[in-house]
């Protein structure tokens, strides 16, 4: 979390605007998770009065740094003081797929930095069958990257037995995240890593954040894997012909 040097006179004024802040309307229904959810105008309107109120008002805005799109979601107090949140956002190349995500991230950010909720807690989600999972047709307009719209994983063994070309996620134990918990985070990775320029940016990647993909459902790491590895190999065909 990003803020200013004092934050004391914009905290006193959000804990007075806390209590009139509720969840957004569910108006809409996601047709591949099956769980109702606040689109964006739902939530900015459930947000702006109770915040407006008590001197808040908050701000989204985007830029690129070290060639990565971020969306910034910044609280701003009358006073001056502020507190912000980032958001890392996928690499798109369809000017419509980049808006759809941007959509996406500033509803979950809107939601996340007033703490109300936008989702209907879906974690009945995990207990579809793999076959109602397998028939799902991909989403035309999609919001943003899903998990089960990443490739399917064969394990590779190395000569010793160990795996390879793979997430680590087998050397942590992180605690497993509920999904509703999970989906900003796993699209978050996903995003990020598919930002790696070389095979060794990606391995490195892989190791640092292992932890953080141990914690996603099991499922979705899987699929992840294959995303992984299909990234891998594609980076280590370029760097072949470079060579």
């Amino acid at each position: 979390m990003l803020q200013s040097n004092e934050i004391n006179e914009l905290s006193a004024a959000l804990v007075k605007a806390q209590p009139l802040l509720k969840a957004a309307p569910f108006n809409k229904t996601n047709p591949h998770f099956k769980n109702k959810y606040a689109d964006l105008p739902a939530v900015i309107e459930t947000i702006r009065k109770p915040l407006a109120e008590h001197g808040l008002a908050v701000t989204q805005t985007t830029e690129v740094r070290d060639g990565a799109f971020l969306l910034v979601t910044t609280m701003r107090h009358t006073s001056g003081q502020w507190i912000a949140s980032e958001y890392l956002l996928p690499q798109a190349s369809r000017p419509q797929e980049l808006g759809s995500a941007l959509t996406y991230a500033r509803r979950y950010s809107l939601s996340a930095i007033a703490c109300i909720a936008a989702d209907e807690d879906d974690d009945a989600e995990g207990a579809r069958k793999d076959n109602q999972v397998a028939e799902m047709p991909k989403r035309e307009n999609p919001h943003v990257t899903q998990p089960r719209d990443v490739n399917s994983y064969t394990a590779r063994y190395g000569a010793n037995g160990e795996p390879v070309d793979c997430i680590p996620v087998h050397l942590h134990r992180a605690p497993k995240l509920k999904v509703a918990e999970a989906r900003p985070i796993a699209e978050t990775l996903l995003a990020a890593m598919r930002l790696s320029k070389t095979p060794q940016e990606l391995v490195d990647f892989a190791d640092e954040h292992a932890e953080e993909f141990s914690g996603l459902p099991d499922k979705w790491i899987e699929m992840y894997q294959g995303e992984y590895q299909n990234l891998l190999d594609e980076l280590r065909r370029k760097q072949k012909r470079a060579e």
